[in-house]
Parts: structure tokens; C-alpha cells; sequence
């Protein structure tokens, strides 16, 4: 199914299995990813009052990444703003993260599209079932006032995890007095179907090269008012993507480009090998 903007395709770097970052909110290590795969202000679209990109008021970095062996996708940004509005209270991240300023990330693994999220018509019984069950909406706000820094929109509790074994997440910041910079990174396992119960009944996709998956990131940007939204910047351009996944964007899988890739056995004594450095 296609996605928005319509002839438009955006890539995932595939990371060798000797260079699949850590999630810690420090990207030196996406320091091997590859400028022409870096999304930035330029290929966004503001969803609020169609503004026009001005880096002194906000400019982002998008990188979006993948691995085969770990069948995990991986996203990092960082933001420059001239404020930084994070206001929300201790406690009520699941209800008003989305006031603060964020970022969000939607994937349709198998990019069959259609309404995923929002169904009014439902009973809440059944929304908690559908919600979040055929894609996914996931939002980073921070430095929290708690624990609570990750969302996913939908009741699967376990696919919202800072530290699990299907989505981790961390976010740095700092702030010189002018400028502040945030920094977010995120790793998922995709899944074609979610069950809110558990990862073991839910349907994983496995994910193949050059394959199109559906893929969307925005970024929420509140300045002196906290509860006016300054600006809303869509990778895809398109309205309404928390509710239909026809509003992403097109994400192609890149194979590997010129990195040794081990083989499952070389890969788990790679993996001995950085837990005793520390890494």
C-alpha cells in the first residue's frame, strides 16, 4: 500500500552486526552512519501552520537503522531548540506526554495500512485490544519529571519498555543557557500483529532486505506557551497518522553496504566479546 508523500521512499541503514549501536541516549556511536541516510529539517513538513524550517527556532537529525541477524529496527535524532518545553507532571506521562515537546514514531511492519489506533466507534473493552494492534505509536518526551519517558499507544505494556527485549530507549539533553539539545534513541522489534497480552502471542515480521515497511517520525515543538503547539514536524506530511497508518511514509531496507557480516555463531562471540569490554 502506498504511503505519503506519494512517490516518495525513505531508507533504513542496515548496521553490520559489529556496529549496532547502543541504546544510552549517546549517539558517537551512530557515528558510522552514513550522511546520505540522515533526515533532516529540510525533509520535514510542519502539520501546525505549515512554517517555514528556521534553525534557530528548531533543526533535527534523523537516522533510521536496521539489523537482520537481531531482526531489530533502530532510530536515533537529535534536536536543537531554542526552547525546550518538557512541563508535563510526575505521573501523567500515559495522558499528556504528547503536550510536551517529543518525539514519535509510527511503524506498520507489514505495511498493510488502514485505521490502527482511535477507533471511537468501540467500547473501551474493545479499543484496548485494537488499539496499537496492526502498527505502532510510539512517544519520547524528556528529561522527565519521573520514570516515564516512552509511550506506546496502545495497552501492550510490555512493547513500551525503556530496557526489554522488544523495545529499549533513552534520551539525553543539555542546555548551554541558548540553545538545548536533545537526543533520542529507539529500538524496536517489529510485529505484524500485537497481542496486548504478550510478545509470544503477537506475530513478529521478520524483516528482509529492500522490502517497504510503513515509517513515520514527527516532532512536536511547544515554545513559550506549553499548551499551544508551536509546530508539528511530519516526516510524511500527512494528517491524522495516530489514527491510520495510510499516513506514513515508505521505509525501504537497505542490504549491507561493504561491512563483513558474521555468521550467528561469530555474532553471539561478537557479542561475549563487547559484554567484557563494557560496551
Amino acid at each position: 500500500m502506498a504511503h505519503l508523500p506519494e512517490g516518495d521512499v525513505v531508507a533504513a541503514f542496515q548496521f553490520s552486526e559489529l556496529l549496532v549501536p547502543t541504546i544510552d541516549g549517546d549517539l558517537s556511536d551512530w557515528e558510522v552512519f552514513p550522511d546520505e541516510y540522515v533526515l533532516q529539517t529540510d525533509n520535514f513538513v510542519d502539520l501546525v501552520n505549515d512554517a517555514s524550517v528556521d534553525p534557530a527556532d528548531l533543526s533535527v537529525r534523523l537516522m533510521v537503522g536496521w539489523n537482520r541477524l537481531r531482526n531489530k529496527i533502530y532510530i536515533a535524532a537529535r534536536v536543537v531548540d531554542d526552547i525546550h518545553q518538557v512541563d508535563r507532571p510526575a505521573g501523567t506521562a500515559n495522558s499528556r506526554i504528547f503536550q510536551d515537546d517529543d518525539l514519535e514514531v509510527f511503524v506498520d511492519a507489514d505495511h498493510s495500512g488502514g485505521q490502527y489506533a482511535n477507533f471511537a466507534e468501540l467500547s473501551p473493552e474493545e479499543q484496548l485490544w485494537v488499539n496499537g494492534a496492526t502498527a505502532n505509536h510510539f512517544v519520547l518526551a524528556g528529561p522527565s519529571p519521573d520514570e516515564d519517558f516512552i509511550v506506546n499507544f496502545s495497552a501492550a505494556a510490555w512493547y513500551a519498555q525503556p530496557d526489554g527485549n522488544h523495545t529499549a530507549a533513552a534520551i539525553g539533553f543539555t542546555d548551554d543557557g541558548k540553545t538545548t539539545v536533545t537526543t533520542y534513541e529507539l529500538m524496536l522489534t517489529p510485529f505484524d500483529v500485537i497481542d496486548m497480552k504478550a510478545a509470544i502471542l503477537s506475530s513478529e515480521h521478520q524483516l528482509v532486505e529492500e522490502e517497504v515497511i510503513g515509517f513515520n517520525a514527527e516532532f512536536g515543538d511547544f515554545d513559550a506557551n506549553s499548551l499551544l503547539l508551536d509546530a508539528k514536524w511530519s516526516l510524511s506530511g500527512g494528517q491524522n497518522a495516530f489514527r491510520t497508518a495510510d499516513r506514513f511514509n515508505d521505509l525501504v531496507l537497505r542490504p549491507l553496504e561493504g561491512f563483513f557480516e558474521p555468521t550467528g555463531i561469530e555474532a553471539r562471540s561478537w557479542g561475549r566479546i563487547k559484554a567484557s569490554l563494557g560496551s
